[in-house]
């Protein structure tokens, strides 16, 4: 729609709704005089409005009270049952450490687990067996080239070398 349309649409909308001022009133009765477009545009309008009106209202299951009142029990209910759950944890915590301070026999008492002491072998290989799945750790099967290390004392000279031949001459 372009803007003219657009802005007649908005004015005759308001028209039909009772919004408007008494000037832009006779510019609409004018255009639905004059204009066949905006008849057929006003006529498919006030079709839609009493379509709209004739359309049925689907009665609520339940009155506004009902519903208030069954969200307040719900919430009501949240609330009693996380009382209920956090007083039974403390009966629970309190049954289990008057359980524990009760004389009974001495199977209850807390003892710790020994175990008799074995002297400590002194660094025995332990047995391997052949498997086709081992690794030679400390005997690589192939032999591993050292890298080359660099001294650290030529590389300084070096690069000393290197900077002082890139460096342009100062112009003054």
């Amino acid at each position: 729609m372009d803007m003219v349309k657009r802005d007649s649409f908005e004015l005759l909308s308001a028209y039909l709704d009772g919004e408007v001022t008494a000037s832009e009133r006779r510019q609409v009765e004018e255009w639905l005089a004059t204009d066949d477009s905006i008849k057929s545009l006003y006529a498919r309008l006030l079709k839609l409005r009493q379509g709209l009106r004739n359309c049925p209202i689907p009665q609520a299951q339940h009155t506004p009270e009902e519903t208030f009142q069954q969200v307040w029990n719900r919430i009501r209910r949240r609330y009693q049952l996380a009382w209920i759950g956090g007083g039974a944890a403390i009966a629970a915590c309190v049954i289990s450490s008057l359980a524990g301070l009760l004389p009974g026999s001495e199977s209850r008492n807390l003892q710790l687990a020994q175990q008799p002491e074995q002297p400590k072998a002194t660094m025995a290989q332990p047995a391997v067996t052949a498997s086709p799945l081992m690794v030679a750790l400390n005997n690589p099967v192939i032999e591993i080239p050292k890298t080359a290390v660099a001294n650290p004392e030529d590389n300084s000279a070096n690069s000393v070398k290197h900077n002082s031949q890139n460096r342009e001459p100062n112009i003054n």
